[in-house]
């Protein structure tokens, strides 16, 4: 038998949690040139070449022109801010893609997403050296970054996941820190918010007016809005109903509980055997 992480909805039958670690490096293995291969993630085409001026954090940097950056596809720890301090790594997040700005002069060649601002009026954008490399798949090798999926912008989504299994495979980087250890649903404190990464059993789905709501078993319901049901399949709860999924994202709190928002089935994963 050989087995595999699904990113799409459950399957037919879903290994044991303990079994993560096993499983996750047989799709590893199954990966050719996951492991060191320069020019992961490859451009698909170039839409500008930029000069870059400022380094905000390990995802977000300022043009000569005044344009801000966030760059597609991961997530960097947060710089200190209003009253929040500086989460782990984040200099380290930092430090890094200033590096490769400084040795390669200070120029990127950049491909727009298909949703090219945020709200924030950033342009969105996966960032690459000259010489080709993919900014993005390198902070995630180094652990400086985790793969963060926001539709429609899903290029290279598959690419981008495989590197962060490596990373947290091998413990590197922020993958050391116990926040982002997997913690099991059942286990988790009244007061837990922020970004987080949970597994345990769906006990319960539904859908309702203003999205589709997903009960693990303890206090975390996951919600999926109306306006990003278009991301899921049709049937998606039925599958899911039974089995056991990881899922990430950022935890708040309101009066039934613990609540994460999910976009998009990349940030949720069942385990699934598959006859082979």
């Amino acid at each position: 038998m050989q087995s595999r992480f699904s990113r799409q909805g459950a399957a037919d039958s879903v290994a044991p949690f303990s079994l993560w670690r096993l499983l996750l490096c047989s799709v590893l293995l199954s990966c050719p040139g996951i492991s060191a291969a320069a020019g992961e993630c490859p451009a698909e085409h170039i839409d500008e070449r930029a000069q870059v001026i400022h380094v905000f954090d390990g995802d977000t940097i300022k043009l000569q022109d005044g344009r801000r950056v966030r760059l597609i596809g991961i997530n960097t720890p947060e710089m200190a801010r209003d009253d929040r301090h500086t989460e782990p790594f984040a200099n380290e997040a930092r430090a890094s893609l200033q590096a490769l700005l400084d040795n390669n002069n200070r120029t990127l060649l950049l491909q727009y997403g298909s949703d090219t601002h945020d709200h924030y009026g950033r342009l969105l954008a996966h960032a690459f050296l000259q010489n080709g490399n993919n900014v993005a798949s390198m902070l995630l090798k180094q652990g400086l970054a985790t793969a963060l999926v926001v539709a429609p912008n899903t290029w290279a989504v598959d690419c981008y996941q495989r590197l962060e299994d490596a990373a947290r495979i091998n413990r590197d980087g922020l993958w050391a820190l116990e926040k982002y250890q997997a913690r099991a649903s059942t286990a988790l404190p009244a007061n837990l918010r922020g970004f987080a990464i949970v597994y345990g059993n769906v006990i319960g789905a539904r859908a309702e007016k203003h999205g589709l709501w997903i009960d693990l078993d303890g206090p975390l319901t996951l919600h999926i809005n109306k306006r990003d049901r278009v991301n899921f399949s049709p049937g998606y709860l039925e599958q899911l109903k039974g089995h056991t999924v990881e899922v990430r994202g950022w935890i708040k709190s309101d009066r039934q509980g613990l609540r994460m928002n999910i976009q998009h089935p990349a940030a949720l994963v069942t385990m699934t055997p598959e006859p082979g």
